[in-house]
This record gives structure tokens, sequence and C-alpha cells, in this order.
């Protein structure tokens, strides 16, 4: 009898510790994995930036010798450029360009605003940049007497223009993903160039009439400019950028000189490629 009493007694304490492992069980939830969500970047807002880069292209200094009564010659096609018209009562006796490869740096800052729907930014920007973007070329034309010229009778003279800033303004397009952007952009251009020439006009071979010259001119240009970047999100409020542009300030006269009985004009045609990288500082 005692054993069957000591034999229940196990039993039922064995049962209560099952039973309570059980309840044990039930009271902690089973672990639940966690679900990655991914950012969405929101690129709607204002930003500063500053930005720096390298820029160049061919500069084009289109020019005409004039003079008085004969038909015009056939002059040299420009690329970008067009040979400057004589003025009234005068024919062009030659006409050429002195086309100048410049390069240099660029820097600077700009200003912008931003809108998101969906996937797609749009946003304006503003910017001004420095630049020492610079060339000059040396040229040479001798003249033959069908020009109404003493054979032998040449101009020589070496040209160049200097970028000294530009700025623009442009709406910008993009499509971004996430912290992601590609864009396009264009708008409207301005700047200041400086030209310059300096040179001598020489008439007979032996050079018995000789009119050097030496004329520097800084014109404000506007003109337009298109391009395209790319736009990353390094920080909630920093992103990095780069970007290209093609930007063309058109072309206006420069000189119109007066040598003997002959005269000069040049003009100058400016564009130019740019590209740069760039911090921008969202607010």
């Amino acid at each position: 009898m005692k054993k069957h009493l000591m034999l229940s007694a196990a039993l039922v304490t064995g049962l209560l510790g099952t039973a309570a492992q059980a309840a044990d069980f039930g009271v902690y939830p089973a672990p639940v994995e966690p679900v990655y969500v991914p950012q969405s970047y929101d690129w709607t807002g204002f930003y500063v930036g500053i930005n720096g880069g390298y820029g160049g292209g061919v500069m084009e200094h289109p020019y005409l010798v004039y003079g008085e009564d004969e038909p015009t010659p056939a002059l040299a096609p420009l690329s970008v450029g067009t040979i400057p018209d004589a003025p009234p009562g005068t024919i062009g006796i030659i006409g050429g360009s002195a086309d100048v490869t410049s390069g240099g740096f660029v820097g600077g800052a700009q200003i912008g605003y931003n809108h998101q729907w969906d996937q797609f930014v749009l946003g304006i920007e503003a910017d001004i940049q420095g630049s020492t973007i610079d060339g000059r070329v040396s040229a040479d034309a001798e003249f033959l007497e069908d020009f109404l010229l003493p054979e032998g009778s040449a101009l020589s003279f070496d040209a160049g223009s200097r970028l000294d800033w530009f700025a623009t303004l442009r709406p910008r397009l993009g499509y971004a993903h996430d912290r992601f952007m590609v864009y396009v952009t264009g708008g409207l251009a301005w700047g200041q160039v400086t030209s310059s020439i300096n040179g001598e006009f020489s008439i007979g071979e032996d050079d018995s009439e000789s009119e050097p010259f030496s004329v520097s001119e800084t014109t404000q240009r506007i003109g337009w400019t298109v391009g395209g970047g790319i736009e990353y999100a390094l920080l909630d409020n920093v992103t990095f950028k780069t970007e290209y542009l093609y930007t063309n300030l058109g072309q206006e006269e420069l000189f119109n000189l007066e040598l003997g009985e002959f005269g000069l004009v040049m003009d100058s045609a400016v564009s130019f490629h740019t590209v740069r990288a760039g911090l921008n500082f969202r607010f």
C-alpha cells in the first residue's frame, strides 16, 4: 500500500511539472523575423551648394578685311560664327577666322529648389562661376594682287579670348530612385568675355606702308546652355552631383579698324563645354 501511494505521488508530480512547462510555453509567443522596409528619400526642398570643374572649347574670331568697288571674293565658311558683313559702301576683300582652342578651370556656387512627384523631380537652379578659360592663336594672311592690294601685302596678328565669369538659370527635370537621381537641364546663360588682338597690316613686299594695331574689348553676353547630370544623397541633407553643360554665348563684334585705305572688322563667337562636381546642402 505504501508503495502504491509513493508511485501515485510521483506520477502526479510529473504530470504537474509537464503541465507547468506547457503553461510556460503558452505565455511567450514565437519570435517574429524583422521585415526590412527600404527608406524613401524625398528630394523636395531648397538647397545651396558649391562646385568646381574644368571647361574648354573653340572660341572663334571671324574677321574681314574690306575695301572699295570690286566684287566680293568667295570667303571661307565657319563652323560656328559667320564672317562679319562689310560696312555700307565697301566690299569684303578677304575673310576667315582665327580659331582658339581654349581651356581652364571653373568654380562657383549654386542655389535651387526641387519638388518631387512620385519618382519625378522638377526643380530650378541658378549658379554663378568664376572662370580661367582662356586661349590665344596667331594667324597670318597673305593677300594676292587679285584682292586689290599689291602682291606681298599681309595681315599678321595674334588674337584671344578669356571667359571671366558666367552664370546660368535653368529648370531641371529628374528621375529619382530613392537617394539616386539623374536629370536633364537647360536654360539661360550669360557671362563676361575679354577679347584682344595685336597685329600689323602691311602693304607691299617691302612693307612700305605698315599699320600696327592693338585692341582689347570686354563684353557681356547672353546665350543659352543645355546638359545633364547625376546626384546622390550622401546624408539626409547633403548631396553630391556631377554635371555636364554646353554653353553658347553667341557672336558679337569686337572692333572695326581703319587701316589706311582699308578696314578690318573682327567678331568673337564664344561657346564652351564644362564638366564639374559639387555638393548641395539641403534645408
